[in-house]
């Protein structure tokens, strides 16, 4: 604090700043014995809250408590500034704390002098910074009353209004209150709006801009009927058509939805035919000003509406729409036209009376004919698959086939001499791709065929016989496109100008390659004598060289990277992933979105730091580091968006307000926050095993306290979009379709969350006061929500969400909590059956670890060491060594537990040290496996197969195919990669050892 009330007081600041508080409290003393004054009270107790001693502190935090119940006005703001500071010094994070304190000694002020616009001001903005709602509220509507003129301040109050009825900080009883005078306030400022008889001269008690006009409709949505919000969106003086509005896009995109939900198909028709045509209408300048009224959203609203209407004229209106949008004398610009092409193509598939027009082409159907022609036109558009895919996917069998035709006849005669023509040939295979294996895949599997049990089929594409998958069309589209790729990257004076930002143009066909490369892997079982021989390892090595290659002219494309980080997981090859998570170059939230891809079960997969590789990272990279940074985006995305919200407020810009705070939200709770603090303490507990637990309980620091049992579920802010995906618009994504491991789950990580505080329990450095009775009390609060849960199924971890380890454990972890909450409880032990339950517990206990004993026995196929197994030994390690600490746990406690638990303990024990020494014995096996030389050459065996006849999963046109397009020396330098990062990888398991029996 540098505000001096005057000189004098030089001298106390200067002595704070040495440090020397005994020097700085009888300088302020003698202040206040000539003149007792607020300031230096308040002065003295910051001084006071400096001091390093415990009880000091706490009686500053007693005598701000009381100042706030007595409601005590600060006579200025640099008082109330004090009693700030001297409460951050008290407690370094004071949440609540500093509402119930601080917030109202600043409310207090501002009421003590309502006429002093800069104290309300700062004040206010304190109260958002720290999400102290109720006070900003109060601040605000103090600002309203004391400057009626100011327009500003009549929305701050509606707004914080609003904002603290929303807030979960605000009562149940009061969020209706408080959300319905937001209402009401807005509710009589857009009638004064409609009142008034000038609208380019409003008066200051009504809306006068869109942001206003985005809140009304905002909390109209929130607290008042649908109904409500049409009429206001309706309204020639409210809706994105007045003078207000402004031409605010939002507001037309808004009244589109709303329309269309309460199904007024006329009203949806006559609003979107006006717009399309002053969409293409020039001004007096001969500029087409409105073009973007021509969004997809607004074509898309105009034929669905013309299709519900279910009547000719309306058809033949939209029509003849696109037909002026397409008109050679229309010049708008080509991506508005390529809307009203495929507004042509959706009236084709949608409309009843399409149906009856026939085609030019009496061998085609005339939906056909209309994806033919829009292709014609787009083709060299990179979105035209996207484009077509939701439709082509609702053609006839019959339909398809002819479709097919076309596509086969334009690759006979295609050319990829040229950008142009690349995305043309990518386009069509794509669709060939869609038509060929994805369609059928998706109707197979939804057969009532497969739900009976069938498992093969006929392909209607190549008649040969197969699964779910045909493995002939996957292999010949995989040929295909290896050998297109090859022609297109072949001139490399096509790309000598590309920027190193942007890919190469004949990319996706190394990408969809990949993907029926993969799609080839999953067909076959990964169970074999040596991995390298396995068929699904010979797809997925080919995929991983394939895009390793295509990369290298494409170092920001993004998909391949993604694609590449999930074939190295699967390998056990963890730097070459992190090589490819660090091309990604993720940024601000993308930290947030896509570090799953790397940083999901990386405790159970690479905890120690990755090697460095040739095209990768200058520097050493560990999980933790990457972690820690991810830590830092969530700290500062806090002070952003605090800043951000105050910025808002100050500029008017309600409605990013609460988008700011909806996103602030998100992150707060999301998947990933989660997954960096379960990951953080996971490896730490294995990298650092001494590692106090007051160090590993910060990691929680930021997640609300016992997250893990709190009723708000986890936001899934993971971004599956990015991944690449082709497949039929009604299936599943090829992000699901190619996992190896279950994706991210709320449930998921809300047990992992619990897990980590059992094991923080039951370790050793715990101590048994303090931070012991802190776990033991959430334990038992634990184990009553579980109770409680039981009835809700969704609550449930269920199978599609963990690994058969992970289920395994889960059995563990459970059982061991029940066993130290009924053995330690002397409350407990009065009840008769106790014992049997005890019993119980213990049984599930042994068998759950014996079950994990036989698992790591019957583990074969352990060199090289790939995902699954190295998951399999971080998760029996982990299991072990919490069996063997639960029995020192149990035995330190001595008489505190219950007598008949020590014979049980013994063969936990036992089992523990079995299951940890089998663990040790297969990581030795492992280490050994690898240093034998010759792995290079057993890779390249693995890709590119001598002889193919005899080789278990080997495409004779595949490995022809790719050893054509590949080149020997980057194939055994990639080789060579790919050897060091198993053998990187299996570094960590030195990090898996026996503990000393308890």
């Amino acid at each position: 604090m540098d505000q001096f009330q005057d000189r004098a007081d030089a001298q106390i600041w200067n002595a704070i700043e040495a440090k020397n508080l005994k020097q700085a409290l009888k300088l302020v003393d003698k202040r206040l014995a000539k003149k007792h004054t607020p300031y230096h009270e308040a002065l003295k107790i910051y001084i006071r809250a400096l001091s390093p001693q415990a009880t000091e502190k706490s009686a500053v935090l007693v005598h701000l408590e009381e100042l706030a119940e007595k409601k005590t006005v600060p006579s200025e703001l640099v008082v109330t500034e004090l009693y700030d500071d001297a409460l951050s010094e008290v407690l370094p994070d004071p949440q609540e704390h500093w509402a119930r304190i601080v917030g109202e000694l600043r409310w207090q002020c501002v009421k003590g002098s309502p006429k002093n616009e800069d104290t309300s001001l700062k004040c206010f903005q304190a109260c958002l910074a720290r999400n102290d709602l109720d006070h900003a509220r109060q601040i605000a509507n103090s600002l309203e009353k004391a400057f009626p003129k100011n327009h500003a301040y009549i929305f701050w109050n509606i707004s914080t209004m609003f904002l603290f009825s929303m807030s979960p900080k605000c009562p149940e009883m009061q969020k209706k209150i408080w959300g319905g005078l937001a209402l009401g306030q807005i509710g009589k400022l857009a009638t004064a709006t409609k009142q008034a008889t000038d609208q380019k001269q409003l008066p200051i008690r009504s809306i006068q801009s869109p942001q206003e006009l985005l809140l009304l409709h905002r909390i109209t949505k929130a607290y008042g009927k649908a109904e409500h919000n049409l009429e206001y969106i309706q309204d020639p003086l409210l809706g994105p058509e007045s003078t207000v509005a402004k031409g605010e896009w939002e507001l037309w995109r808004m009244k589109l939805d709303l329309l269309q939900k309460s199904q007024d198909w006329k009203a949806v028709f006559e609003t979107t035919a006006p717009l399309l045509k002053r969409a293409r209408t020039t001004d007096e300048s001969s500029q087409y000003a409105e073009a973007r009224l021509s969004d997809w959203i607004v074509w898309d609203a105009y034929i669905r509406s013309a299709t519900e209407l279910n009547n000719p004229e309306f058809t033949s209106q939209v029509r003849a729409e696109v037909e002026a949008h397409l008109d050679s004398v229309c010049k708008i610009d080509k991506s508005w036209k390529r809307n009203a092409s495929l507004a042509l193509v959706k009236l084709a598939f949608e409309s009843t009376s399409a149906s009856s027009i026939s085609s030019n082409d009496n061998s085609h159907s005339y939906r056909v004919t209309v994806v033919s022609k829009y292709l014609e036109e787009y083709a060299n558009a990179s979105t035209a698959y996207n484009d077509l895919r939701p439709f082509v996917g609702n053609l006839s069998q019959d339909e398809r086939k002819q479709l097919l035709d076309i596509l086969d006849k334009k690759v006979e005669s295609q050319s990829l001499s040229t950008i142009r023509q690349i995305t043309e040939a990518i386009n069509t295979s794509k669709l060939r791709y869609l038509l060929r294996c994805c369609l059928p895949e998706f109707e197979r599997s939804q057969s009532p065929e497969k739900r009976n049990g069938q498992e093969l089929f006929t392909c209607i594409s190549c008649s040969e016989p197969c699964g779910i998958s045909c493995q002939n069309c996957l292999t010949l589209t995989a040929e295909e496109s290896i050998k297109s790729y090859r022609a297109a990257a072949s001139d490399a004076k096509l790309v000598a100008d590309l920027p190193s930002t942007d890919r190469h143009p004949a990319d996706d066909f190394s990408v969809l390659a990949a993907m029926c490369l993969i799609k080839l892997a999953l067909v076959e079982s990964d169970h074999s004598s040596e991995p390298l021989n396995s068929s699904r390892a010979r797809y997925l090595l080919q995929a991983a060289i394939l895009l390793e290659v295509a990369s290298v002219p494409s170092r920001s494309n993004f998909q391949i990277s993604l694609i590449l980080i999930r074939l190295y997981r699967y390998l056990g090859c963890g730097s070459l992933a992190m090589r490819a998570f660090d091309r990604l170059a993720l940024k601000q939230v993308q930290l947030d979105t896509l570090s799953y891809v790397i940083l999901d079960r990386i405790s159970t997969f690479h905890p120690h730091p990755f090697a460095q590789l040739p095209n990768g990272s200058d520097k050493t990279r560990t999980p933790i580091e990457q972690l820690q940074k991810q830590r830092k985006l969530y700290k500062s995305a806090q002070e952003h968006s605090i800043k951000n919200v105050w910025l808002s407020f100050k500029h008017s810009s309600y409605n990013s307000v609460f988008e700011i705070r909806e996103v602030q939200d998100s992150l707060s709770r999301s998947l990933a926050r989660v997954m960096s603090v379960v990951e953080s303490t996971r490896i730490a507990r294995l990298v650092e095993p001494k590692r106090p637990l007051a160090e590993i309980s910060q990691e929680y620091d930021i997640l609300t306290p016992n997250a893990e049992l709190a009723e708000t579920t986890f936001v899934d802010t993971n971004d599956y979009e990015t991944f690449p995906n082709y497949e039929s618009f009604t299936g599943p994504r090829f992000d699901d379709l190619s996992r190896f491991v279950p994706r991210p789950t709320d449930s998921r990580y809300r047990q992992n969350l619990v897990t980590q505080k059992i094991l923080l329990i039951i370790d050793p450095s715990t101590p048994t006061n303090g931070e012991g009775l802190i776990l033991q009390q959430w334990l038992k609060q634990y184990l009553n929500s579980q109770k409680q849960q039981q009835q809700k199924p969704s609550s449930k971890v269920g199978s599609e969400d963990l690994t058969r380890l992970e289920a395994l454990a889960k059995s563990t972890y459970d059982a061991m909590a029940l066993i130290i909450y009924h053995a330690s409880d002397r409350a407990l032990w009065t009840e008769p059956d106790v014992k049997d339950k005890l019993d119980g517990y213990n049984k599930d206990l042994a068998e759950s670890l014996e079950k994990h004993l036989a698992f790591i026995d019957k583990m074969e196929d352990l060199v090289p060491a790939f995902e699954r197994t190295l998951h399999a030994l971080y998760t029996a390690h982990e299991v072990g060594t919490a069996a063997v600490n639960l029995c020192g746990y149990l035995s330190r406690k001595g008489k505190d537990v219950y007598d008949k638990q020590a014979d049980a303990n013994k063969t936990v024990l036992d089992l523990g040290q079995c299951l940890l020494q089998a663990t040790v014995g297969k990581c030795a096996a492992i280490k050994k496996g690898l240093d034998e030389g010759g792995w290079i050459d057993k890779v390249l065996e693995s890709v590119l197969p001598e002889e193919t006849e005899g080789q278990q999963g080997a495409s004779v046109s595949i490995v022809e195919a790719l050893r054509e397009h590949l080149d020997e020396g980057f194939m055994e330098q990639w080789a060579g990669e790919v050897a060091e990062s198993w053998r990187d990888s299996v570094t960590g398991l030195s990090l898996l050892k026996v503990p000393a029996k308890a």
